[in-house]
Formats: structure tokens, sequence, C-alpha cells
């Protein structure tokens, strides 16, 4: 009796070994997975600084398949062209192995230029793709790259200003170049090509007479500099500028002064084989495109600046590295040896730029 229990033990566990085998066999296994597929609805886009909420782009995809039903987490990565997606923005898609998402002008704007590092005005690469991941143990897979070519907008803020009519346009506010007060404290700056044969000029609070007007009370003219004070007098005479040329202007609504002086814009810096940090390269100014621009070899690696009047008085460089100018900023760095045409925009009061174009 004891043998045949004992033989009924024996075979009532293989079975359940046999049992526990076949179950195992039977489990899912997780496979490498096949990846989504990405697809965008353009692929050369200009975005629209007037319509911000319009949708700009829309990316659709197909789910990952890691060879069981299971939920899988999508991101969409956008980067600079030619980074190889070292640095991105990642936006979440859920958990849907079929979806579509759209980004509007405001949205993909904003990637482009402060994520990614493209230049506002300017055609730049951007690519797409999907990243799919099941768990942090499996190696996470990636769509298709889509490469779209973007052409990001200006963001230009309504800094208060003061408008400048004078004989140099027309006498016409509406269409008047403008100086701001960046810091909206009553001070205001700008830069405006004042040319031609009369060179008077007052500045507006609004783009038209109706408001309140400065104009001339005192003034003392140093070579191609004015200080004085304004008036807002109906009677007040006209500003001036004592030569033909590019000035910074200068007001204080706050202490009613005003000033002016006259720039010749240069570039220098060791990125220029040969004359470095000796002297400058004169810059050409451009009336058409308010911009002053220069084509020259530079060398990789150093660096340039820009500066007016062949002195340091007055010079931008870039604290941000973004294209951005700030007074006595950072040194510009020349990416790679080659022949460059370097352009310096201050048309646009709070929002000096420059760009290093590679020909």
């Amino acid at each position: 009796m004891k043998n045949w229990l004992n033989k009924f033990l024996l075979i009532g566990l293989a079975s359940m070994v046999l049992w526990s085998c076949e179950k195992d066999e039977t489990q899912a296994v997780v496979k490498t997975g096949a990846s989504p597929n990405l697809s965008a609805s353009l692929t050369t886009l200009e975005l629209n600084g007037s319509a911000p909420a319009a949708t700009a782009e829309s990316f659709t995809f197909t789910g990952a398949d890691f060879g069981y039903d299971a939920g899988v987490t999508y991101t969409l990565q956008l980067a600079k062209a030619g980074t190889n997606f070292t640095a991105t923005k990642d936006l979440d898609l859920g958990h849907s192995d079929s979806i579509s998402l759209a980004l509007d002008n405001a949205t993909f704007n904003q990637i482009a230029l402060v994520t990614l590092g493209l230049t506002a005005g300017d055609v730049g690469q951007v690519e797409a793709r999907v990243r799919a991941v099941i768990s942090p143990k499996v190696a996470p897979v990636y769509s298709n790259v889509v490469t779209i070519s973007v052409k990001p907008f200006v963001v230009v803020i309504n800094y208060p200003s003061l408008w400048v009519p004078g004989a140099y346009q027309g006498w016409a506010p509406t269409v008047a170049a403008k100086i701001s007060s960046v810091t909206d404290n009553g001070t205001y700056e700008g830069f405006v090509n004042i040319s031609g044969g009369d060179l008077n000029f007052k500045f507006t609070s609004n783009p038209d007479w109706d408001h309140t007007n400065y104009g001339w009370e005192s003034s003392v003219v140093t070579g191609n500099s004015v200080t004085g004070t304004l008036s807002t007098a109906g009677s007040a005479g006209n500003l001036f500028v004592p030569s033909a040329g590019y000035y910074r202007l200068k007001a204080n609504t706050n202490a009613l002064t005003w000033d002016v002086v006259k720039t010749d814009w240069g570039l220098i810096g060791d990125g220029i084989p040969v004359t470095g940090w000796d002297s400058d390269h004169d810059l050409t100014y451009d009336d058409a495109t308010k911009t002053w621009s220069i084509t020259l070899d530079l060398l990789g690696g150093k660096a340039i600046k820009f500066r007016a009047n062949d002195a340091w008085d007055l010079n931008f460089g870039d604290d941000g590295a973004n294209t951005t100018l700030e007074y006595n900023g950072a040194n510009i760095s020349v990416p790679t040896d080659g022949n460059y045409t370097v352009t310096l925009n201050l048309s646009t009061p709070g929002a000096y730029s420059y760009k290093l174009v590679k020909n």
C-alpha cells in the first residue's frame, strides 16, 4: 500500500511539472519592435506670423510592433538637421498606435527659433521622428526620419515707441522709422538712415500728428553728434542731424532730452585673416534692406564683433550665441574656415541681429 501511494505521488508531481512547462511555453515573449511609420503634411514650410493659431504642420504615424498587445509610449522628436538628434524637442504622443499631431504657426516657430536654433527669416532644416518605448529594459525603436524645410518668422515685440517722421521720408509718420523703449521707462533708442539735402525730423508719440509731438528746444553740435533738449510745444522747431548718414537716435520723454550720433559700421576680430583685432573691415549699407553687410574670408574657431566708427564706444556681440546682438556682448564665434557674407541688422529696435552665412 505504501509503495502504491509513493508511486501515485510521483506521478502527480511529474504531471504538475509537465503542466507548468507547457504553461511557460505559451507566455508572451517581447521581440525587437517593428518601427513606427511617420509622415508630415508638408516638407516645405514658411511659418506665418500673421496667423499664429492656424495649423502649420500635421504629423501622422502608425504604431510599433513589439510582438504582443501592450502599452507603448510614443514621442515625436524634432531636431535641427545634421545634429543626429543629440538635442531634441520632445512632444508626447500618448499610447495610441495611430495618431495625428498638429502644430500651429506660433508653436512651431517657438520650437524652431528657441529650441532648435534656426534663424528667423532664413530657411533651415528640421528633422522629425517618432520614438516608441515599451519599457526601460527594452531598447526603444524609431520611425523613419522626415526632413522639413522651415522658414521661421521674426517675432516682433511692440515696444512703446516714438516715430521719426522727417524730410528724408516725406514727413509721413504712418510709414516712419521708430525708436523704442525696450524697458518702457521713457528712454527710447533706434537706428535710422537720414539722407537727402533736408536733414530735419521730429519725434511723434503715435504714427500721426494728432498726439504728442517732440521738437527742438536746444542743441549742442559736436562733430557728427548732437545733444539737446526737447519741446512739446506746437511751435517747436525741427530736430536735425549734422550730415546725411546712419544715426543712432535717443530720446528721453521724462527728462525731455535727445541725442544723435552718426555711425559707420565695421567688422573686427581674429576671425579675419591678417588684420585680426587691429583694424576694421567696413560694412556697406543697403537702404532697401535696412542692413549692413560684407563678404570676406573668415577663420573657423576664431571670433568677430561689430563696432561703429573704428572705435569701441559702440560695439555689438552675441551673449547668447543666438544671432541676437547686445551692446558690449560676447565675441561671435566663426564655425569653420570659409568665405562668408556677414549681415548686420539694426532696423528693429529691441531686436538687433546678424547673419553669418557661408558661401
